[in-house]
């Protein structure tokens, strides 16, 4: 058996990560803060962090499932890192459509159809009826989680087969397809409607198989690395990561763009965060917006949806006072974010972990 690789907090790619939510968001509160997209390519977060997400588990997860960690012991571990703030943005988007009835009785949804989203969303089955706009309603940022626990579930059952040139070979094809899906819809935004789920599937095992390549990769090419230890790249990455999302080419040249971001530009960012040293001043800084990307991402629709409900529902247009009403709004999620980090998430985490060591000492 080899020994579980050192801990290694890649605070760097935290910051890429946080940095990546924070743009979803402002993506998404765009008509709350000017009269076109805010950051339009923003849409593409979600391929990074798909990238990211295979490294980071390859990391850590490799050496653990070598040496005898079972695949449901894996899948708690995901399911408790990932679970409670799914669950907390699914509530919000439930105590949404429930005030709404009552202050909008125009718009009114039958309770049969809330508490089928709520039973679906709570177990993770994907709506894919042509009436549902996302396949999961109630938190529409959840879709890329439901592919993100598909392609962990791949990974760890089939972990013992992946080696290096079948690891090439999934990326390849799933490559393959993805050119095919992307041009077809001429953009990489697919995934998250019925109509789209299975051009997702390519989507993530794509950057999350990548993502493990280059993590299992690293270790052979850190000499020939060794300038990114000097200077402020970093920073540059982080500054090419905004300078990413905030380009917009239009017509074919979308196809294009989109597809030489996530092959070519992303690797690249994170090859540079897990390389380049932590500035010792930033390092607080950077650990904080990974804690807070993950709450940022999976609660900030359904806090779009009650903060702009308010607002009309009080007679207050927040479309005509951006972008002073999109900022409030996406201060109160970084604020409400960091809340729920502290007083739930984290907590709840850790009582979670306690009880599955628990019931494993007694087995």
């Amino acid at each position: 058996m080899q020994a579980a690789a050192p801990r290694h907090v890649y605070l760097n790619l935290d910051a890429i990560r946080g940095v990546a939510a924070i743009s979803v968001m402002l993506y998404h509160f765009s008509p709350f803060l000017a009269d076109g997209k805010v950051l339009p390519s923003s849409y593409l977060a979600v391929d990074l962090f798909f990238l990211l997400s295979g490294f980071v588990i390859a990391h850590a997860y490799d050496r653990k499932i070598e040496n005898g960690m079972g695949f449901g012991t894996f899948l708690a571990i995901r399911l408790i890192r990932l679970y409670p703030l799914y669950l907390a943005g699914t509530l919000l988007g439930f105590f949404y459509l429930l005030v709404k009835n009552r202050l909008m009785p125009a718009e009114y949804m039958p309770m049969s159809e809330i508490g089928t989203q709520l039973t679906t969303g709570i177990f993770f089955i994907p709506l894919v009826g042509e009436a549902y706009h996302t396949i999961f309603p109630l938190n529409p940022a959840s879709w890329s989680l439901f592919f993100e626990l598909i392609v962990n579930i791949a990974y760890v059952a089939v972990f013992f087969l992946l080696s290096r040139r079948v690891l090439t070979a999934v990326i390849g094809a799933s490559l393959v397809l993805l050119v095919v899906a992307t041009v077809v819809a001429g953009t990489l935004d697919f995934g998250m409607t019925g109509q789209t789920i299975i051009s997702g599937l390519p989507r993530v095992s794509f950057s999350f198989f990548l993502g493990v390549l280059l993590c299992r990769s690293l270790a052979g090419y850190q000499g020939s690395l060794g300038f990114l230890r000097r200077g402020w790249w970093v920073e540059a990455a982080i500054a090419l990561t905004l300078v990413v999302f905030a380009i917009a080419p239009g017509g074919g040249a979308r196809v294009a763009y989109d597809l030489a971001c996530i092959v070519l530009v992303f690797p690249v960012l994170v090859v540079t965060g897990a390389v380049a040293p932590t500035s010792a001043r930033l390092s607080g800084f950077y650990g904080w917006l990974g804690r807070i990307s993950y709450p940022i991402y999976i609660i900030h629709t359904p806090m779009l949806m009650i903060i702009a409900g308010a607002g009309k529902a009080v007679s207050i247009d927040p479309f005509a006072h951006h972008p002073w009403f999109g900022i409030v709004m996406a201060v109160a999620v970084v604020v409400i974010a960091d809340i729920a980090t502290r007083i739930y998430d984290e907590p709840l985490r850790r009582f979670l972990q306690r009880q599955m060591q628990r019931s494993r000492a007694v087995a």
